[in-house]
């Protein structure tokens, strides 16, 4: 045999050794991956992406002959994935490092803020909520009711230095002149939240607008109404959080980024705060001894027999959903009595944005009740026709308005 022969044969055997330890790696690392799966416990919920995770599938013929058990399979693979919250953090990092402004619906804005996208809406849809606002108002009318229809900007439009450059972006201000050729009583809010834009009005993590600037939009909503609001430096404002991250978080795929506050506005006198904290606190001695406030602790009723004498769930401070710590979120009817002695009875019909808003109505109004109509299943016309009130405030977020088909009937 030659020495060229001997020396191939030799090449090919170490070759051959080279693929079967690799393969062996293979193998290996795939037997540490199924041991990992089927060792670990299963994660119900991601605190990161904020959402419950796909659990193990069961296996049936059934389920296999649609093709479902696969998708399902994939689905668990993905979320049960060992380590998947720091694999969704570094492909966020990556994606950024590689330019990327959004993901998810969710653009990378300037100073660590979390923008949603708007950039296209349902014509025929808006004018058909639009009509069907108009309608109601036109019936309630009849019965004395003022109706007021007030759809919040998103944070783009009011801030729109924070968005990146060059997004694309709807312009809402035409959104709400179409509103006010459709419907009488149209509070436009979008010009009092852009003159206080450097400000902290809007959440970094989360889609809604802060405490501070529900109440700007609240002083437009007096100014436009006729009536006088109490001034800023009136209120109790109460950081209730300083480790909130909302909705736009997990959307954009968490990374690391400087948690938001939560704060409570409230009059002396209408809540006890549960510790003296930064801002304008006041000792509690003080708000019980105000004569103004004597007598005028609110009760809230979420029509499921429990009953409240305050706005704000603190429990919720404790979980991953904390924007619900006002008035624990959304029920189909909810009623409030604010201690206000003025005959005045509101009916507020709303989505999430409106939660914040009402920490300042209860000033205003004797009784108001709020209607979310995602789950209120009664005809909304001939439950605001029984119950007499003196004004209806609708209240959404525009590109909820604008995006969802919502019947006022």
């Amino acid at each position: 045999m030659t020495d060229q022969k001997k020396h191939g044969g030799k090449q090919r055997l170490t070759q051959s050794g080279r693929e079967k330890r690799q393969l062996m790696v293979l193998l290996g690392a795939w037997l540490v991956l199924v041991l990992a799966f089927l060792g670990k416990p299963e994660k119900i919920f991601s605190e990161a992406e904020n959402r419950y995770l796909q659990r193990r599938p069961k296996w049936s013929l059934a389920s296999f002959e649609k093709g479902t058990f696969g998708e399902e399979l994939e689905k668990w693979i993905s979320d049960q994935l060992p380590g998947r919250d720091g694999w969704v953090q570094g492909k966020t990092l990556l994606a950024r490092f590689l330019g990327r402004r959004e993901n998810q619906g969710i653009y990378f804005g300037r100073e660590e803020y979390l923008l949603e996208t708007f950039q296209e809406y349902d014509q025929k849809l808006f004018a058909e909520n639009l009509t069907s606002v108009a309608r109601l108002f036109k019936l309630l009318e009849d019965t004395g009711t003022k109706g007021y229809l007030l759809l919040a900007p998103t944070a783009g439009a009011v801030m729109p230095s924070h968005l990146p450059a060059y997004a694309p972006e709807l312009d809402q201000d035409q959104l709400f002149s179409q509103a006010e050729e459709h419907v009488p009583g149209v509070i436009r809010v979008e010009e009092a939240l852009r003159a206080h834009q450097e400000e902290y009005i809007y959440y970094r993590t989360d889609h809604h607008w802060t405490s501070l600037g529900a109440y700007y939009a609240y002083e437009a909503f007096r100014k436009q109404t006729g009536r006088e609001a109490f001034p800023r430096e009136a209120y109790t404002e109460e950081i209730l959080s300083r480790d909130f991250y909302g909705t736009s978080y997990p959307r954009a795929g968490s990374y690391a980024i400087t948690p938001d506050w939560i704060t409570a506005m409230y009059l002396p006198g209408r809540e006890k705060p549960s510790e003296v904290q930064d801002g304008n606190i006041q000792k509690e001695e003080e708000l019980s001894g105000d004569p103004k406030m004597a007598g005028q602790m609110l009760t809230v009723d979420y029509g499921n027999g429990e009953t409240e004498q305050t706005l704000y769930d603190r429990s919720f401070l404790k979980k991953r959903d904390q924007y619900r710590v006002f008035l624990k979120g959304n029920y189909p009817l909810v009623t409030i009595h604010t201690g206000v002695e003025n005959g005045k009875k509101l009916l507020l019909i709303k989505d999430s944005y409106a939660n914040t808003f009402v920490q300042f109505l209860v000033s205003d109004y004797e009784e108001i009740q709020m209607v979310d109509l995602r789950y209120f299943k009664a005809s909304l016309t001939d439950y605001a026709a029984k119950q007499k009130f003196t004004e209806v405030l609708v209240l959404y977020q525009i590109k909820n308005f604008v995006q969802e088909s919502i019947s006022f009937q």
